[in-house]
């Protein structure tokens, strides 16, 4: 018996018909994928924006974080700098007592004298004319006054014989007291002309400088200081100056002997003298509304120079108040307010002001030490508005 063998016929890979099992089979995962594409193509933008609304939503229902400053009472004193005007301790105009011409001039501009020091001497011919003429004066009177005393003791001895009347001896008496008294007169005329030759020797009244003359050897000097007369010289105290500067009516009440302060003077390469406060004027100048002042500054080394400009630095203590940052301020139609935060709830506050002092404002009302306000508030910041407080300067 015969047996028969039946054999199947396997496609070789490389030929037409494996290609195309191949590419049947794969049509259908490149139309899955492709599928898988576009929906992810659609479906991603749509899930980022309904992700983006949820967070906005958030945001726009979540408490805004607000920056806060806690309300403090300040004691820190307030700086001022201001122009000012240096001048001598003592200025002096020289004028002559009596009339003469200069004998000798000692002294010129720029001459640092000391007090008692001769300045002038002058020469005064008609004064020495004048005393001569007093002496003389002073003779006669006293001759005058030795008759009427005689006369008198021997009217005295007269009456009392009966020989003349009371009358009579009265007007011997009153003319010998006359006379008695025109001797007097005449002392005390040569004492005064004496007094006078003693001011023709014009001495310094303190230690200075001489800054200022008007005369030269020979000249012609009229006595007293009549309206328009020149100073014979001028003399200025510079060891120690006057440096007046006028104190804004902010300031001026609180200004005490005492305070101590720094005068820079920019033409001597900004050197700063230590000074003192040593008076007020005591009163507002109405016109200014501020407060002359005088620092007193030593000047040994004669660096400074009387009329120079300066600006003074000081200090004056400040009465304890109420400060916020003007940035703090709210200005709207119903009046100044700041942002109050309680419990992380806004209450707008209206507030009193005070001084501006630049990067503060000074609060009369409104608020209380502690409070916590909110700095650099938005305009939209509203009462009843919760917020998430983060005080300033911490993280």
């Amino acid at each position: 018996m015969r047996s028969s063998a039946v054999f199947l016929s396997v496609p070789s890979p490389s030929s037409p018909s494996a290609r195309r099992l191949r590419q049947g089979r794969m049509m259908p995962i490149v139309f899955l994928l492709i599928f898988a594409a576009l929906l992810a193509a659609g479906l991603l933008p749509r899930l980022a924006q309904s992700r983006a609304r949820a967070e906005e939503s958030t945001r726009s229902t979540a408490a805004p974080t607000v920056f806060t400053e806690v309300v403090k009472r300040d004691t820190a004193s307030t700086p001022f700098e201001l122009p000012a005007t240096i001048t001598g301790l003592h200025e002096t105009s020289i004028f002559a007592r009596t009339n003469g011409f200069v004998r000798e001039l000692r002294v010129d501009i720029g001459s640092p004298v000391r007090a008692g020091d001769t300045l002038v001497v002058l020469d005064m011919p008609e004064l020495r004319e004048q005393e001569r003429q007093a002496s003389a004066v002073i003779e006669q009177t006293e001759a005058s006054a030795r008759l009427a005393r005689t006369s008198l003791e021997r009217w005295k001895q007269l009456a009392t014989q009966g020989v003349v009347t009371p009358q009579e001896l009265d007007e011997r008496t009153a003319t010998a007291n006359v006379t008695e008294a025109n001797a007097r007169a005449a002392h005390a005329n040569l004492a005064n002309l004496r007094e006078l030759q003693r001011f023709g020797v014009l001495r310094a009244p303190f230690h200075g400088v001489v800054t200022a003359r008007s005369i030269d050897i020979g000249s012609l000097v009229v006595a007293g200081a009549a309206a328009g007369a020149r100073p014979l010289l001028t003399v200025v105290q510079t060891d120690t100056l006057r440096v007046m500067l006028q104190i804004p009516q902010s300031g001026a009440a609180r200004v005490r002997a005492g305070t101590r302060a720094t005068v820079v003077v920019q033409d001597i390469g900004n050197a700063e003298i230590a000074g003192t406060v040593v008076r007020t004027a005591g009163a507002i100048d109405p016109v200014t509304r501020t407060l002359l002042t005088e620092v007193r500054v030593p000047n040994p080394m004669r660096r400074l120079l009387p009329g120079m400009f300066a600006t003074v630095r000081l200090s004056v203590p400040s009465t304890p108040s109420l400060r916020i940052p003007a940035i703090a301020l709210i200005m709207r139609a119903d009046g100044p307010q700041v942002a109050r935060v309680r419990n992380d709830t806004v209450a707008l506050v209206q507030i009193a002001l005070g001084r501006d002092y630049g990067t503060t404002l000074e609060v009369l009302g409104g608020l209380d030490a502690g409070d916590q306000i909110v700095v650099n508030p938005a305009e939209s910041i509203a009462s009843g508005q919760k917020v998430n407080a983060m005080e300033r300067g911490r993280r």
